[in-house]
């Protein structure tokens, strides 16, 4: 990638954000409340779905090593540009995979993140059931998506684009339910356009 690149990305990822913001998704205070929901990031953890990079670049400030993986190499090259435009690269391993055959061995990370993908999975169980597997014993789990007043935003938002956001419906409290069945504790927290799910396995 080039510097021009990467300058030309950040202009239209500046002003997708103020778009997202205009019309009621402030994706900077979002990710600063899921963040809060784990005070002690530890240095590494893994990212499930990175998307354009909006989480994962302020994940990145709190945790020095991460793995970002997405099934979609295209998607993930807006990511790679906007973790480079802040000068984050050094922190970031980026890898083309898919989330439901993750290529890591069991109980590999004490932290896995995914925020916004869930609604891209056709089914979340074989999703769950490789995060419980690669998840150390003492590890935690974030899993955050938009909620209803976050999808309304993004439904008006295409819309005036004359397009239609993809979104799979799930119910998160099948995902709390299955998680607790196995021993997690749970912590549910909402603010605004999103719901974060924070789990762990220890006390």
């Amino acid at each position: 990638m080039t510097q021009e690149e990467i300058l030309e990305n950040h202009e239209r990822f500046k002003a997708r954000t103020a778009l997202f913001r205009k019309h009621g998704y402030d994706s900077d205070r979002a990710n600063a409340f899921i963040l809060s929901q784990t005070p002690a990031w530890p240095a590494r953890a893994l990212d499930i779905g990175s998307g354009k990079g909006r989480f994962l670049v302020a994940l990145l400030k709190h945790s020095h090593a991460v793995t970002s993986v997405d099934i979609d190499y295209a998607e993930q090259g807006f990511a790679r540009l906007n973790v480079a435009y802040e000068g984050l690269s050094d922190r970031v391993r980026f890898l083309q995979a898919d989330a439901t055959r993750l290529p890591f061995r069991d109980a590999t990370f004490r932290t896995v993140v995914s925020v916004n993908a869930l609604h891209h999975f056709r089914d979340w169980r074989p999703l769950l059931s490789e995060v419980v597997r690669i998840m150390h014993p003492q590890g935690t789990v974030v899993l955050a998506d938009f909620n209803e007043k976050g999808f309304n935003v993004l439904d008006r938002l295409y819309s005036k684009e004359g397009k239609v956001h993809p979104r799979v419906i799930y119910r998160i409290r099948d995902i709390v339910q299955t998680l607790s069945s196995q021993g997690w504790r749970i912590r549910m927290a909402e603010v605004e356009c999103q719901w974060v799910l924070t789990g762990s396995r220890f006390p």
